[in-house]
């Protein structure tokens, strides 16, 4: 019987072989075959497997039998019973891996298009903070040659160039974006340090679009030569506002005074105040970073004396039984002999940058105190004795912390808070370190209370922005002002609430008096004809935070004494205001004016203000409205009083029944579709709700350092470093 590879073999003729191979090569065939007659001189040959029929000349040296070999030996046949068994052991599964195919370029690629490639590639390096120079690093190259060899890899300057210009384009949109937005824009500045003793400050914009939406991109990165000065935050901020045009049109600034000073602060409010004197009249707040204030208070409390021994001891434990194998198996077993008792968190190692990491590490401890106990005696190599007191006191701390970390995880939600929401966790975590602080436990009660005076500090500083963009939410009002003020202040809640009630109208006014401005200026007039009106210099809270209240430098106030009735009463009114100064925290005492110097430059203006020729103002203008002529100019005044005698838009807006409380009520929403009916409110709204007081990303709220700017980063220039930054976060935006 032939073997396979004779079967598959080349086919050899019969007439070519010796007559004992050929007389055994004709049996083999005829084994297969049956010859018959078709008809008078001509013979078939008929396969006795398939039946299949072929020409057969017999007794002739053309007889051919080399078709029929074919037939068998090819595999032609396949009811064949020994070709069945080759096709199945050719079915059978083997261990060896089958060859593998080349692959053969498809025509159907598209061409290779260049320019599109190292846009992609400087888009990419962009978004994963790859360095510029990658596209130089021999291993890339010959990754990216290995994919596409028709594809050139662009050179350092070919990328960069890329990078700067996709910059400029996408900062052409953004600055169209922004010059769409129907209301102001509130700024964050948080300043990073670096190894080269200058900072970089990170400006960003908060503000709600033209589809109502709040949203924030990261405007300027801007270096800060000496961050220590008391002028470091001027300068970033200044070229914000020249690069966006936003001249007059920020609502609030928030800075991070981790390393700038508060000079630093004040000489950046009086500076934006003179800069922004028609946005709130001048009033900024100048809030610090709510993320910081946790992120101190939990350090605080993890630094204090009496608790550094059993943290350290805790820290040295865990380490030892993640680093020890032996240990680490032992602690697992007894571990485990405690079926009824919950382990909710595992042990680990902290990260001593993120203070939320010590928390965790503290907490999963707690929750194995019995098993470290067990330890101590069950693996004699474990020597680290924790008593059962600096248990207690760990116990303690991580009831403090616990509150801090809830509060933190607000601020890591990938979607911005609106003024209001941040109220609501503000008042939370307020209530939640009192509770804290009426525990029985003195170490417990202790930390609270430090915690508590921290606290309060900052919250009289921005409570007030805060609790005024309550009001502006239709679910609450000022009841929800009057119950959570009632709950905290108890018998002193009525001086609270009235700080509220006050600065709420005080700020309707102002923005009433900015839409009238803006009336007059959509009809032709400049907003320098306008202002040196008497009517749009209304008077402010002694010692508030205005640009208005500080001195012009000659000592003279820009102010202007109001001599109607009806401004009178107006300034009678706002004297009883005493507790306005705390809007958005008062300036230093350096900028305030003293009573006998504010009255002095009143004098002074009034005076100034009776010689000037009025003839420059329109003495009587008719402005068309629809079908109705409205006359402005000297009677002026008696429209006012008109007006004071009509329910404002925010009395309408307080006595109206308040909305039901549900999840998926958005109040931007309900101000957009609600903005017809009170458009001066809704005006406030789009500025107040969106205040931030978090300077910094979701992933930085925890972190216990000043983030830092790496080697790499300050090597670049800083046009190509502000490229980097500001895309990245643009993309990010656009990706949300």
């Amino acid at each position: 019987m032939d073997t396979i590879d004779e079967i598959v073999s080349l086919e050899i003729d019969s007439d070519t072989l010796p007559p004992n191979k050929r007389r055994k090569k004709k049996s083999m065939v005829w084994d297969h075959f049956t010859t018959e007659s078709a008809s008078p001189g001509t013979t078939k040959a008929c396969c006795n497997h398939c039946n299949k029929s072929f020409a057969y000349m017999s007794g002739t040296k053309m007889s051919g039998t080399s078709h029929l070999k074919r037939h068998i030996q090819l595999g032609i046949c396949r009811m064949n019973p020994e070709i069945k068994q080759l096709s199945q052991s050719k079915e059978e599964p083997t261990s060896c891996p089958p060859p593998k195919k080349r692959q053969i370029y498809s025509p159907n690629v598209p061409p290779l298009d260049q320019d599109r490639c190292n846009h992609e590639m400087a888009k990419m390096i962009i978004m994963h903070d790859y360095p510029l120079h990658m596209a130089e690093h021999p291993g890339f190259a010959g990754f990216v040659k290995a994919l596409r060899p028709q594809f050139n890899v662009a050179s350092f300057d070919t990328i960069h160039g890329d990078c700067v210009t996709m910059f400029l384009s996408q900062k052409q949109t953004l600055l169209e974006f922004i010059g769409e937005i129907p209301g102001g824009v509130n700024l964050t500045v948080d300043l990073w340090s670096s190894n080269q003793s200058v900072g970089y400050a990170f400006v960003t914009g908060h503000f709600v679009d033209k589809d109502w939406n709040l949203t924030h991109r990261l405007l300027n990165v801007a270096v800060v030569a000496s961050p220590d000065s008391d002028f470091a935050l001027n300068q970033p901020v200044a070229a914000c506002l020249s690069d966006w045009k936003l001249e007059g049109k920020i609502s609030s600034l928030a800075v991070s005074q981790s390393l700038v000073n508060k000079t630093s602060v004040d000489n950046l409010r009086g500076f934006m105040s003179v800069r922004n004197q028609h946005v709130l009249n001048g009033q900024l707040l100048m809030g610090k970073c709510y993320a910081h204030l946790l992120s101190s208070m939990a350090q605080d409390t993890l630094t204090a004396e009496q608790l550094q021994e059993p943290i350290q001891k805790v820290r040295d434990s865990i380490k030892y039984v993640k680093t020890n194998e032996n240990c680490g198996d032992r602690f697992d077993e007894l571990k485990r002999q405690f079926p009824t008792h919950s382990f909710k968190k595992d042990l680990l190692i902290d990260n001593r940058t993120r203070w939320d990491t010590t928390y965790n590490m503290l907490s999963a401890a707690c929750e194995h105190i019995q098993v470290f106990s067990c330890l101590e005696v069950c693996h004699p190599e474990y020597r680290i004795s924790i008593s059962s007191e600096e248990w207690k006191k760990i116990e303690s701390l991580c009831s403090c912390l616990k509150v801090l970390f809830e509060a933190g995880e607000v601020l890591t939600r990938p979607n911005q808070m609106t003024a209001n929401d941040l109220y609501h966790e503000m008042t939370n975590l307020q209530l939640e370190l009192s509770r804290v602080a009426m525990c029985e436990d003195p170490d417990v009660r202790n930390l609270a209370n430090l915690l508590m005076e921290k606290f309060d500090q900052y919250w009289r500083g921005c409570y007030l922005v805060l609790a005024v963009a309550v009001v502006l939410d239709p679910r609450f009002k000022m009841h929800l002002i009057e119950f959570t003020f009632n709950k905290s202040y108890g018998e002193d809640a009525n001086k609270w609430i009235k700080t509220v009630d006050d600065a709420v109208h005080d700020l309707y006014l102002n923005y009433s008096e900015q839409n009238l401005l803006d009336a007059y200026v959509d009809h032709g007039f400049s907003e320098t004809e306008v202002a040196q009106e008497p009517h749009f210099h209304q008077d402010m809270p002694e010692g508030a935070n205005t640009g208005n209240v500080q001195s012009s430098g000659d000592g003279t106030s820009p102010q202007v004494e109001q001599t109607t009735e009806s401004h009178q009463h107006e300034r009678e009114l706002k004297v009883d205001k005493q507790n306005v100064v705390g809007l958005w925290e008062g300036v230093s005492e350096e900028s305030q004016l003293t009573e006998e110097e504010q009255q002095h430059g009143d004098d002074s203006q009034a005076h100034a203000m009776v010689e000037e020729d009025h003839t420059s103002f329109p003495v009587d203008v008719l402005l068309e409205e629809g079908t109705t002529l409205i006359t402005i100019g000297e009677s002026l005044s008696d429209f006012e009083t008109y007006i004071s005698e009509m329910k404002t838009e925010l009395d309408q807006y307080l006595e109206e029944t308040l909305i039901p409380r549900s999840q998926e009520f958005n109040v931007l929403s309900w101000w957009r579709l609600n903005s017809t009916t009170y458009p001066t409110l809704a005006k406030m709204a789009l500025d107040l709700l969106s205040v931030p007081l978090c300077t910094v990303s979701p992933d930085s709220v925890y972190d216990t350092e000043v983030k830092q700017m790496d080697s790499y980063r300050t090597s670049l220039p800083h046009v190509t470093l502000e490229a980097v930054l500001c895309s990245k976060d643009w993309f990010k935006s656009r990706a949300l």
